[in-house]
């Protein structure tokens, strides 16, 4: 017995006007359409023609008639205007007839593309909050901040609708590095070079991500021009400025230890923060060492620290117990050390990295070799802790004109 065949065929069909019978709508009729919520599909071209021709040879079982089409299948019609929108109708038929074709020669594609579109559909934003809660634990508060400052900037271009990762074109992106760039806050001006790159950066991770996760099937991070940002000036403390916030009464007394405990180790204030004391190793009467790894580069750190360091530790508790169980988080532990740093008559912006950026330059400044620093302080690459010999070399270019003789005209100025 031959099987029934499920081939669509696409015809263009007239649909009589209630309100004009001599006006007819041009439509296309897809029958029958499998997997569908209904077998039969029509779609209005929002044409209308006035002129058919009828085949009067051919009436249908109601008495009325068909119209007349040539070879191609194409509806007849007296006036020019009506015979293009027939010939316009036709085509359109044709492309809805080879694209059902496909979809039953070549299912596979017709799910391919289904899979894309939903894909294309898929918003940037809601993907880039969902990013961040499975990131939670490796990231840092901070950088939970940025992102979402960062995200406050994608909606803003986009006038506060939806942006699709099928929106973002090479276009859309070089439109929203140059809406970072040039667009105000409310106190009217524009963000600093740093934040720019900043931002832009944390927008280049969602592509990256959406790549990895197949989202998008290109890597969009590489179409967006970098944004150059300005060489930070890394504040540190001297020796004689840190020993005197040490002696500076502080109510605050876990900030208080866990920021000299940086400027002794290097540490950040993600890696104090989860510190435990399973990761400390020895006491007073042994070399005491730090093992752990990184939040941030998940590299693995293992190094020697003073008894002094070890002292701000406290007592010793369990292993899993945290050395700094109630250490404020990034976004809000630098308003008591500026008020510690002020209470200290210190004239500088110090926040808690300061702390490790004080450990770096003082290890430099006492003639510690840049790779054994690079080592102790976990950076991935020595150019990072390249930047501190910059300061210490800015430092010695001011020592040489500490020393000035006065010497008389003719033994020189």
């Amino acid at each position: 017995m031959k099987s029934k065949s499920h081939r669509t065929k696409c015809t263009v069909r007239l649909e009589k006007s209630k309100r004009n019978k001599d006006k007819y709508y041009l439509i296309v009729e897809a029958y029958p359409v499998f997997n569908q919520p209904k077998s039969r599909k029509t779609t209005s071209l929002n044409r209308i023609i006035t002129t058919p021709v009828w085949d009067k040879e051919q009436p249908t079982r109601g008495g009325n008639y068909l119209p007349k089409r040539n070879v191609e299948g194409i509806i007849q019609c007296r006036s020019k205007s009506d015979k293009d929108a027939c010939i316009f109708a036709h085509k359109v038929c044709h492309l809805m007839q080879v694209e059902y074709d496909t979809q039953a020669l070549f299912p596979e594609l017709l799910m391919q593309k289904k899979v894309e579109e939903q894909k294309n559909n898929t918003y940037f934003c809601e993907y880039a909050r969902n990013l961040m809660k499975r990131r939670t634990g490796s990231v840092g508060e901070g950088i939970h901040t940025q992102w979402g400052f960062m995200l406050k900037r994608v909606e803003g271009f986009a006038g506060g609708k939806p942006v699709r990762f099928g929106d973002i074109t090479t276009q859309w992106l070089d439109n929203f590095r140059t809406y970072i760039i040039t667009n105000k806050n409310e106190n009217g001006k524009t963000l600093s070079p740093n934040t720019q790159k900043l931002y832009l950066t944390h927008f280049k991770t969602v592509l990256i991500n959406a790549y990895r996760d197949e989202i998008i099937s290109t890597d969009l991070s590489r179409k967006v021009k970098p944004i150059k940002g300005e060489e930070s000036h890394r504040t540190s403390l001297t020796t004689e400025e840190l020993e005197q916030l040490a002696n500076t009464p502080f109510k605050h007394d876990e900030i208080r230890r866990a920021a000299l405990f940086s400027a002794l180790t290097g540490l950040r204030h993600s890696d104090i923060k989860k510190l435990t004391w399973g990761e400390i190793t020895g006491d007073k009467t042994d070399k005491p060492r730090i093992e752990f790894r990184q939040k941030k580069t998940k590299g693995v750190v293992s190094n020697t620290i003073s008894l002094q360091a070890l002292a701000l530790c406290g007592e010793r508790q369990t292993a899993d117990s945290k050395v700094f169980p109630n250490l404020l988080a990034t976004v809000h532990i630098n308003v008591p050390i500026k008020a510690w740093v002020e209470k200290a008559e210190i004239k500088k912006h110090i926040t808690f990295h300061c702390f490790r950026h004080t450990y770096a330059t003082l290890q430099i400044e006492g003639g510690t070799d840049i790779y054994v620093v690079s080592k102790l302080l976990g950076h991935t690459n020595v150019v990072t802790t390249q930047k501190y010999a910059k300061v210490v070399d800015r430092k010695k270019q001011e020592a040489a004109s500490v020393i000035k003789l006065k010497l008389s005209p003719k033994n020189g100025k």
